[in-house]
Protein backbone atom coordinates (compact mmCIF):
# COMPACT_ATOMS: atom_id res chain seq x y z
CA UNK A 1 0.00 0.00 0.00
CA UNK A 2 1.40 3.36 -0.97
CA UNK A 3 1.86 6.18 1.50
CA UNK A 4 -0.79 8.19 -0.35
CA UNK A 5 -3.37 5.37 -0.04
CA UNK A 6 -2.60 5.03 3.68
CA UNK A 7 -3.07 8.79 4.15
CA UNK A 8 -6.42 8.67 2.32
CA UNK A 9 -7.64 5.87 4.61
CA UNK A 10 -6.50 7.78 7.66
CA UNK A 11 -8.28 10.90 6.39
CA UNK A 12 -11.53 8.90 6.19
CA UNK A 13 -11.14 7.87 9.82
CA UNK A 14 -10.23 11.42 10.85
CA UNK A 15 -13.52 12.63 9.36
CA UNK A 16 -15.40 10.50 11.89
CA UNK A 17 -16.68 12.56 14.83
CA UNK A 18 -17.09 9.41 16.97
CA UNK A 19 -20.70 10.36 17.68
CA UNK A 20 -21.85 6.73 17.77
CA UNK A 21 -24.89 7.15 15.51
CA UNK A 22 -23.61 4.23 13.46
CA UNK A 23 -23.75 1.73 16.33
CA UNK A 24 -27.53 1.38 16.32
CA UNK A 25 -27.52 0.21 12.72
CA UNK A 26 -24.61 -2.24 12.95
CA UNK A 27 -25.74 -5.89 13.02
CA UNK A 28 -22.39 -7.04 14.46
CA UNK A 29 -22.57 -4.55 17.32
CA UNK A 30 -26.20 -5.53 18.02
CA UNK A 31 -25.08 -9.13 18.59
CA UNK A 32 -21.72 -8.63 20.35
CA UNK A 33 -22.47 -5.39 22.24
CA UNK A 34 -18.77 -4.61 22.27
CA UNK A 35 -17.63 -1.11 21.26
CA UNK A 36 -14.50 -2.48 19.56
CA UNK A 37 -16.65 -4.20 16.92
CA UNK A 38 -18.85 -1.20 16.21
CA UNK A 39 -18.08 1.13 13.31
CA UNK A 40 -17.05 3.76 15.86
CA UNK A 41 -14.68 1.24 17.45
CA UNK A 42 -13.14 0.53 14.07
CA UNK A 43 -12.75 4.30 13.47
CA UNK A 44 -10.93 4.56 16.80
CA UNK A 45 -8.63 1.71 15.79
CA UNK A 46 -7.93 3.36 12.44
CA UNK A 47 -7.15 6.67 14.10
CA UNK A 48 -4.68 4.80 16.32
CA UNK A 49 -3.25 3.16 13.18
CA UNK A 50 -4.20 -0.32 14.41
CA UNK A 51 -5.63 -3.00 12.17
CA UNK A 52 -6.46 -6.48 13.41
CA UNK A 53 -9.02 -9.26 13.18
CA UNK A 54 -11.68 -6.78 14.32
CA UNK A 55 -12.09 -5.75 10.69
CA UNK A 56 -13.20 -9.26 9.78
CA UNK A 57 -16.21 -8.83 12.07
CA UNK A 58 -18.15 -6.63 9.69
CA UNK A 59 -20.97 -7.66 7.36
CA UNK A 60 -20.02 -4.86 4.93
CA UNK A 61 -23.71 -3.94 4.81
CA UNK A 62 -23.05 -0.19 4.65
CA UNK A 63 -25.61 0.69 7.33
CA UNK A 64 -22.96 2.68 9.18
CA UNK A 65 -22.42 4.96 6.19
CA UNK A 66 -26.17 5.49 5.81
CA UNK A 67 -26.60 6.37 9.50
CA UNK A 68 -23.51 8.59 9.72
CA UNK A 69 -24.43 12.29 9.77
CA UNK A 70 -21.13 13.08 8.00
CA UNK A 71 -21.48 10.08 5.60
CA UNK A 72 -18.01 8.86 6.53
CA UNK A 73 -16.97 5.71 4.70
CA UNK A 74 -14.27 3.91 6.69
CA UNK A 75 -13.43 1.73 3.66
CA UNK A 76 -13.80 -1.43 5.74
CA UNK A 77 -13.73 -3.71 2.70
CA UNK A 78 -10.32 -2.30 1.72
CA UNK A 79 -8.97 -2.78 5.24
CA UNK A 80 -10.13 -6.38 5.22
CA UNK A 81 -8.51 -6.99 1.84
CA UNK A 82 -5.26 -5.54 3.14
CA UNK A 83 -5.37 -7.82 6.18
CA UNK A 84 -5.95 -10.87 4.00
CA UNK A 85 -2.87 -9.98 1.92
CA UNK A 86 -0.77 -9.51 5.07
CA UNK A 87 -2.02 -12.60 6.89
CA UNK A 88 0.72 -15.18 7.12
CA UNK A 89 0.58 -17.20 10.29
CA UNK A 90 2.85 -20.11 11.14
CA UNK A 91 -0.05 -22.53 10.58
CA UNK A 92 -0.85 -20.97 7.20
CA UNK A 93 2.78 -21.23 6.09
CA UNK A 94 2.95 -24.88 7.17
CA UNK A 95 -0.34 -25.67 5.42
CA UNK A 96 0.81 -24.04 2.17
CA UNK A 97 4.14 -25.85 2.34
CA UNK A 98 2.34 -29.17 2.91
CA UNK A 99 0.00 -28.52 -0.01
CA UNK A 100 2.92 -27.87 -2.30
CA UNK A 101 5.06 -30.72 -1.04
CA UNK A 102 2.48 -33.44 -0.30
CA UNK A 103 -0.71 -32.37 -2.06
CA UNK A 104 -2.67 -32.05 1.19
CA UNK A 105 -2.73 -29.56 4.08
CA UNK A 106 -1.60 -32.16 6.67
CA UNK A 107 1.79 -33.13 5.28
CA UNK A 108 3.23 -36.63 5.05
CA UNK A 109 0.30 -38.79 6.16
CA UNK A 110 1.98 -42.05 5.12
CA UNK A 111 4.07 -42.11 8.30
CA UNK A 112 1.25 -41.63 10.78
CA UNK A 113 1.23 -43.98 13.74
CA UNK A 114 -1.77 -46.19 14.25
CA UNK A 115 -4.66 -44.21 15.72
CA UNK A 116 -3.21 -40.82 14.77
CA UNK A 117 -5.20 -38.55 12.53
CA UNK A 118 -3.73 -35.82 10.36
CA UNK A 119 -5.57 -33.23 12.47
CA UNK A 120 -3.93 -34.42 15.71
CA UNK A 121 -0.47 -34.12 14.19
CA UNK A 122 -1.12 -30.79 12.50
CA UNK A 123 -2.89 -29.06 15.38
Amino acid sequence: MSKEEKNNELENAKDCYLCGMCKSSCPVYEILLNERYSPRGKAILLKANEEDKTFYLCTLCGNCITKCPAKVDLKLREHRQKLVKQLTTKANKKMIENLRRHGNPYGDVKNLKQGETPESVFF
